[in-house]
């Protein structure tokens, strides 16, 4: 696979620079050039890049000229996390042991879950069941009464699988336990068990930053087109801001439709980033956009406090949810639904998918009901079209377009000559997000099967 990844560091291709002026700070990373690209301007390499500087019509746009100077703090609340307590109450919880009739991803399970800022420390795991404890896990999971002699041990029934929940919890904001089967020893087979956990939420140390890769692919990729025009912009972005950039071009995969190659590449990204937990999110964007607004920041859009369990944020269009840009968390949810709406065809030949890997996905968070991991957002966030836009929106999505070279020309003379393109600051978009966040789920973007 031909791909760029900022985290291959040596001296001779990557350094980090930052520029500080009094309360303002502004990132700037050197990042190597997709292969094949080469700079417009061979002695600027702070400006557009292209396949073929002899042929480029010279009209790419130079992102940094339009990018301005901001910190992060409409995201990152350090007076907050300055006041906060250093340790939380600890919590002493008990999870009923699920039936062993399915594997353990059919159940939902239960969530250990700390505030912004803070994080799980694991004190003490019990699992089994207490001497004389008829209290807890009473019922059984399917809402049936456990008869007693189900309940009773006259003695401590225990085993203490705490290096196992640790592997799962600790460190985290938030994790997920589900009790029962061959992680856990059962030391008193025909006995209704539970899980106890004793923890604590701990202040970290100092604000953790999220690392943020932009992941996209075209394997076909024409001077002046619009492809090649949004690998410029997106790579002129990262660099500005400080992501990572990983761009793609080789079909590995020749069995499916090239739509999949999407989910290829997010899925190496995200396999990467569990192993080396060098990558909190992925933001994917396909090749047919305009980066319309360089100066709003990809966090603008990541979830605000309370909201641990969303890993995918995604637009809608009218055909439902539209996979053209969307962020994705580096989670184990995450890596398991890209599996899922990779294989979704197979299991399902007997369907019709409009629209391939897009509908796969859609189906996959309906069908599975994921409703706590995902949310649908606004089109206009980061999936806008040419006639819905409003000025100061993030990008431009000619999906569905024929002429999309020539429109992208059109458009990006358009926001050459007019600054309501890219108007729109952080703040107000934070402020966008974080209302519509608060909104009741009812009142919310939704989707449906296809």
């Amino acid at each position: 696979m031909k791909s760029i990844n900022i985290n291959d560091i040596n001296n001779d291709i990557y350094d980090i620079s930052i520029d500080i002026d009094k309360n303002e700070k502004n990132t700037t990373l050197k990042i190597p050039l997709p292969e094949g690209f080469v700079f417009v301007d061979q002695k600027e390499e702070k400006g557009p890049i292209t396949v073929d500087r002899e042929k480029d019509d010279k009209t790419k746009l130079n992102i940094y000229s339009y990018t301005k100077k901001s910190d992060d703090s409409f995201y990152y609340d350090n007076k907050k996390f300055e006041t906060l307590e250093d340790v939380k109450k600890e919590k002493d919880v008990y999870f009923c042991e699920l039936p062993t009739n399915r594997p353990p991803e059919g159940y939902k399970g239960y969530d250990i879950v700390c505030p912004t800022y803070y994080s799980i420390k694991v004190n003490k795991v019990f699992y089994g069941r207490h001497a004389n404890d008829t209290k807890h896990c009473n019922i059984r999971y399917g809402g049936e009464q456990a008869k007693l002699e189900d309940l009773l041990v006259n003695e401590e029934c225990v085993s203490e699988p705490i290096e196992y929940v640790k592997g799962i919890c600790e460190g985290k904001d938030y994790c997920t336990l589900r009790p029962g089967g061959s992680h856990f020893t059962d030391s008193c087979p025909s006995k209704h068990k539970y899980l106890q956990v004793k923890y604590e939420c701990v202040k970290k140390q100092e604000i953790k930053k999220e690392k943020i890769s932009i992941v996209m692919f075209s394997n076909i990729i024409k001077v002046n087109s619009i492809y090649e025009n949004a690998i410029s912009e997106f790579y002129q972005y990262a660099s500005i801001h400080g992501y990572v950039f990983q761009f793609n071009s080789f079909k590995y995969d020749t069995e499916r439709q090239v739509f999949f190659m999407k989910l290829n590449s997010i899925l190496e990204k995200m396999i990467t980033g569990l192993k080396e937990k060098n990558i909190d999110w992925i933001f994917w964007v396909d090749s047919d956009v305009i980066l319309a607004n360089p100066n709003i920041r990809l966090e603008a859009f990541l979830p605000g406090e309370g909201m641990n369990k969303i890993h995918l944020i995604a637009a809608d269009d009218l055909n439902g949810l539209n996979a053209g840009t969307f962020l994705i968390r580096v989670h184990p949810w995450s890596l398991n639904f890209l599996m899922r709406a990779m294989s979704y065809s197979y299991y399902h030949s007997e369907k019709g998918l409009k629209y391939a890997d897009q509908s796969s996905m859609n189906n996959v968070l309906v069908e599975s009901k994921e409703d706590d991991h995902y949310i649908v957002v606004p089109q206009n966030w980061f999936n806008s079209y040419i006639g819905l836009n409003k000025d100061g929106d993030f990008l431009l999505h000619l999906a569905g377009h024929v002429n999309k070279d020539t429109e992208a020309k059109t458009f990006r003379d358009h926001i050459c000559s007019n600054k309501k393109w890219y108007s729109k600051s952080n703040e107000e978009m934070r402020e966008e997000v974080l209302k519509y966040y608060s909104l009741p789920k009812e009142e919310q973007h939704k989707i449906k099967a296809e």
